[in-house]
Parts: C-alpha cells; structure tokens; sequence
C-alpha cells in the first residue's frame, strides 16, 4: 500500500480544508480560504501519534500527497521579512524527524518519496512580482532532508499548486 493510503486509513480524523489548515489564531483569519479539498493536519498527526511526551518538536501545518511526492506546507500569515528563519528551520528539522518515525511506524521507506516542503506567506503589496521556482527557497533550508524548499507568497503557491498537484486552489 502506497504512503497516502496508509495514512488514509490512519488518519483519516486528522483531514482538513486549508482554510482550517492556514487558520492564525493570533491575527483571528486565515491565509486561504479553500475549503473544497482537505488534506492532513500534521499537528494533529503529531498529537495522535504522541505518547504523553510533552516535547513536541516544532512541525508544518500541512501534509499533501500526490503519488510519490509529499508536500510539507507552512502557512505564514504574515510577510516574507517577517518569517523567522529560526522557527522554520525548526520546522523543518521536526518536521523531518516526526515523518520518518510515521514512515517507519507505517513500514514505509521515506527516501522512495520526494519530499517538498513549503513555505507560504501573504504577498507584499510593495513587491507583488513572483520569483521563479528556482530561486524561491530561502531561510539555508535544504540541507534539512527534503528534495526541494520553496518559500513565496500565497499567490506564487495558488499556482504551482495548480500546475503540480492539479486542483484549482483558491486563497
């Protein structure tokens, strides 16, 4: 059984819209408003998964399957310059560590899937032109296990989301 299958069938409880998924409860709104599509909340995975530990490492917002690629999504919702490079290193590292153990848990192998992980913030009304794909990961983050980071803004991702994953995304 394929990665996404079994995270269906075990976490299925842990699905939701990326309205839900980029919700900031400090500024009370979210990034996008899409609420059609769900995909795995990975915070809920984690806590599922969590023994009582109490040390819960710092994880993205969102897991996104698309046969052997596997989108790891952080919602900012704030500006580029205000993201902390710490906190999404942070992210990226237990992020990482978390999904491995999943992936062992499920008797999956993590290095037969490509993994992405995003990083998606409010576009700056000052600079509303969009990097290429090419030069948008930033913050020194991929030596942190993944294939590939890209960091832009909510409209750079509404549209590679469309052309890679291949499902309109409104945000």
């Amino acid at each position: 059984m394929s990665a996404e299958g079994k995270f269906q069938a075990k976490y299925s409880d842990c699905l939701e819209n990326f309205k839900e998924l980029s919700y900031d409860g400090i500024n009370n709104e979210s990034l996008c408003q899409n609420t059609v599509y769900k995909y795995y909340n990975f915070d809920k995975i984690f806590k599922k998964e969590d023994n009582n530990s109490g040390r819960r490492p710092a994880s993205p917002d969102a897991l996104i399957f698309k046969g052997r690629t596997i989108y790891c999504v952080e919602f900012k919702n704030s500006f580029e310059e205000s993201v902390r490079e710490k906190s999404i290193q942070n992210k990226l590292k237990g992020g990482y560590h978390v999904l491995s153990g999943i992936f062992t848990e499920l008797k999956l192998k993590i290095t037969n899937y490509k993994l992405i992980f995003c990083v998606v913030y409010k576009v700056s009304k000052r600079n509303r032109k969009r990097r290429s794909t090419a030069n948008s990961y930033s913050f020194s983050l991929k030596k942190y296990g993944f294939n590939e980071v890209i960091t832009n803004d909510v409209s750079f991702f509404r549209q590679q989301f469309i052309e890679k994953i291949g499902q309109n995304l409104s945000c």
